[in-house]
């Protein structure tokens, strides 16, 4: 059980049976009265989004996500299959749960998954993956006062902003977070 005070962003906590992760959460407060917790919630089971307003004497039930180490094996049409390294078991995503995590899946690609209750809910991706540019426009330099971007197409379908110097071909670092470059990898 966990009081609303403790709360943090980040937190598993199960609302009416269902999974939730705490995306945000502040304190409002009122003239005379305690003060609310407001917190911004993330369905895990489908992704939509919901506020809600927490009583200060609220409890709620913290829940722990199973973790298992699973390989990228492929995709097919929206969706994207998984394989359990530990028990070899075939896991499955929709492209509409991945969002824009299905632009950094690279078959093979070893990663974490996190489930509920044998439902998996989340991949958890490396901080940096590396791919592939498979179409670049050419790098046109010109009068401007900053270094200039153009955007390219990376092998897994992803656009992303990169410095014209870069060419088809090249292998490129791109941070999972931000989902900006972060230099060439050399070969």
């Amino acid at each position: 059980m966990l009081s609303i005070r403790e709360l943090e962003k980040g937190t598993y906590i199960k609302i009416d049976g269902v999974p939730y992760e705490v995306v945000d959460r502040f304190f409002r407060s009122k003239q005379q009265r305690e003060a609310t917790t407001v917190s911004k919630l993330r369905n895990l089971l489908n992704g939509s989004v919901l506020e809600k307003t927490f009583q200060p004497a609220a409890v709620l039930e913290e829940i722990k996500l199973d973790e298992a180490r699973a390989q990228f094996q492929y995709k097919d049409g929206d969706n994207y299959y998984f394989m359990d390294e530990a028990t070899y078991e075939q896991l499955s995503f929709t492209k509409e749960q991945l969002k824009e995590n299905s632009g950094y899946l690279t078959e093979g690609m070893t990663l974490k998954i996190k489930s509920f209750e044998g439902t998996p809910v989340i991949i958890d991706l490396p901080s940096e993956v590396n791919l592939k540019v498979i179409d670049a426009p050419p790098g046109v330099r010109g009068d401007r006062e900053t270094a200039g971007t153009k955007t390219v197409t990376l092998e897994t379908g992803l656009l992303i902003d990169v410095p014209l110097h870069i060419k088809e071909g090249d292998v490129l670092r791109i941070k999972t977070k931000t989902g900006k470059y972060d230099g060439k990898v050399e070969r």
